[in-house]
């Protein structure tokens, strides 16, 4: 899947939504982020297990995911809805050892985690 932003209309907007996230994201957290553009995060909370799909409404909160981003120092993700890291608020926060999947943009694969315990 190549990367994209939701409703952006041209790559350049694509690029500056997404840096501008990250910059907000960024400077609320104290977070320097990886260069992966992660697409598709599914992870278990509270005995649920949630998904979220760049493009594709989400469960967790019944908002469009417009971007997810990874902080690796101490694997975070970050999944960015327009009310929850974009628009305003805080992202909803994935600690790295929930995450039983996850597909970055541009691979072939998902990659599957260990099932957290």
């Amino acid at each position: 899947m190549k990367f994209f932003i939701p409703a952006a209309d041209s790559v350049e907007q694509e690029e500056q939504a997404y840096n501008g996230i990250k910059a907000f994201l960024g400077k609320e957290l104290g977070a320097e982020f990886s260069d992966r553009r992660v697409y598709l995060l599914r992870w278990r909370h509270d005995g649920k297990e949630h998904v979220a799909e760049v493009g594709k409404t989400t469960k967790f909160n019944g908002e469009l995911v417009i971007a997810i981003l990874h902080v690796p120092l101490c694997e975070l993700y970050l999944v960015c809805t327009p009310s929850r890291g974009v628009l305003r608020g805080m992202s909803i926060l994935v600690g790295g050892y929930s995450v039983n999947e996850f597909v970055d943009f541009d691979s072939k694969e998902p990659v599957m985690n260990a099932p957290p315990t």
